[in-house]
């Protein structure tokens, strides 16, 4: 296998650099010929024989590179332009790039293929790392985020209630993490009518999994994650267009069981619990109506008047759940509404919470990171929106400040337990085909959790 060497530098001008190079002369022709100037995410592939050391050699630029997602990413554009079998190593003797894990990361998330249903699959480079350059916290976060995308990106067909508890299973089973598997009867006996609701129009019953990791622990973290694993809108019909991606609608709950892995693989000084409800939203004879009001896990009720803000009903349950045994933080992430990418874009999380101190320390954990979240206001003025004349609650608040409206009818439900929500239906699919995050799902939400989770441990 060919041996590759990736040399970073900042400044094509270093004297340095020359020496690498047999010829002065032939080496400026080859950067001449490739229009290389050493400017930001500029790469350059040069061929063994122009090297003393007669390794072939990956030219890669740190220029300007400033923050977390710069280096992830330029690792990942790294990759996509390697075309060979080889063994990677580094030389870092012309720059101090501090960030070269980050780099390290970018390419291993590169190396994501979803190639399952292909007859013919796709060719991969084999690439190897240097021991020397890979850590089994980068490795493993890779597993888990890929975890996310495969489960993203399983057909609904294939993506059955049973088939996501067989995938849990695998993901944690050489980890100190307890599961349980709650099926409807359970939810029945508890009351737990939001998921049952949602869930009644499908031929597939629900199901509540609670995972837990760190249970002595002195600080505990409970995670809620939304886990519909197809919507249709219900009555509240979406478009076909609008359906085409709604296999992303459980998005959350992978996160959530990916963000547990990684606190059991790290051993973070933290108790982690994730509760994650499954369920289908079908339109059938059974399916709920618009206008029908269901009774919630914590005895209030909600008007449904939009069958397809459906994934806050599930969530409500869990979070009136998972509050009962008061928790010193109760999160919760799901793709849960469109506004919230109207209002920042495919590429930012919102942030809610009912102490900004906790908005505001999730941001700052991930500021010029891998991930990029903003926290967004729980105005209370808007909770009027959400009332109902026949019920406590009903489940939407309408058109404008949609994001909003869904935290504040969540809130309900969180039992005056410091709580943060997370609405991430916008990065956790990618509409491109980009080195770091290729089409489909992207793992969003783990290394932001994870990075929030070290600051409390």
């Amino acid at each position: 296998m060919t041996e590759l060497n990736i040399l970073f530098l900042n400044d094509i001008n270093n004297e340095k650099l020359l020496t690498y190079f047999i010829s002065d002369d032939e080496i400026k022709d080859y950067f001449n010929i490739h229009n290389f100037n050493g400017k930001k995410k500029e790469i350059l592939l040069v061929p063994k024989q122009y090297l003393k050391d007669s390794k072939d050699t990956l030219l890669i630029s740190t220029t300007d590179i400033n923050n977390d997602f710069d280096a992830c990413y330029l690792g990942a554009i790294a990759r996509a332009k390697i075309n060979l079998n080889c063994t990677i190593t580094y030389d870092t003797g012309l720059v101090d790039f501090s960030q070269v894990d980050l780099f390290t990361l970018g390419m291993l998330l590169s190396g994501y293929k979803f190639d399952k249903y292909l007859n013919k699959k796709n060719e991969n480079q084999k690439i190897t790392f240097d021991k020397s350059i890979v850590s089994s916290e980068q490795e493993v976060t890779r597993d888990a985020i890929f975890f996310v995308r495969d489960l993203v990106n399983t057909p609904t067909l294939d993506k059955t209630p049973e088939f996501f508890i067989d995938e849990v299973k695998k993901l944690i089973q050489n980890d100190d993490i307890s599961l349980e598997i709650h099926n409807k009867e359970w939810l029945e006996n508890e009351g737990f009518g939001g998921v049952l609701g949602v869930s009644q129009g499908s031929a597939k019953e629900p199901y509540l999994l609670v995972g837990e990791y760190n249970k002595s622990a002195k600080f505990k973290v409970s995670i809620i994650g939304k886990g519909v694993l197809f919507d249709t809108g219900g009555y509240s019909l979406k478009s076909p267009s609008g359906m085409e991606t709604m296999k992303t609608d459980m998005a959350g709950a992978a996160t959530a069981w990916g963000v547990i892995k990684l606190a059991a693989s790290f051993k973070l000084d933290i108790g982690v619990k994730v509760f994650t409800p499954l369920v289908e939203n079908m339109v059938s004879s059974t399916a709920i109506r618009p206008g029908d009001i269901l009774t919630m896990r914590n005895k209030k009720t909600i008007e449904v008047l939009n069958t397809d803000a459906e994934g806050r009903l599930i969530m409500a349950d869990a979070l009136a759940y998972a509050s009962e045994e008061n928790p010193d933080l109760l999160c919760d992430v799901a793709t849960l509404t469109g506004a919230s990418y109207v209002a920042l874009g495919l590429d930012i999380g919102a942030v809610f919470s009912n102490d900004m101190s906790i908005a505001n320390n999730f941001v700052d954990a991930n500021i010029n990171g891998v991930e990029s979240y903003h926290a967004l206001p729980l105005y209370k003025n808007y909770k009027k929106l959400v009332k109902s004349d026949i019920a406590d609650l009903k489940n939407t608040g309408g058109r404008f400040g949609g994001a909003i409206t869904a935290a504040l009818i969540l809130e309900e439900f969180v039992n005056d337990v410091p709580w943060i929500h997370l609405d991430m239906a916008g990065p956790a699919r990618s509409r491109n085909n980009d080195p770091l995050t290729p089409t489909g799902g992207t793992g969003f939400g783990v290394i932001g959790f994870i990075n929030f989770l070290k600051t409390l441990s």
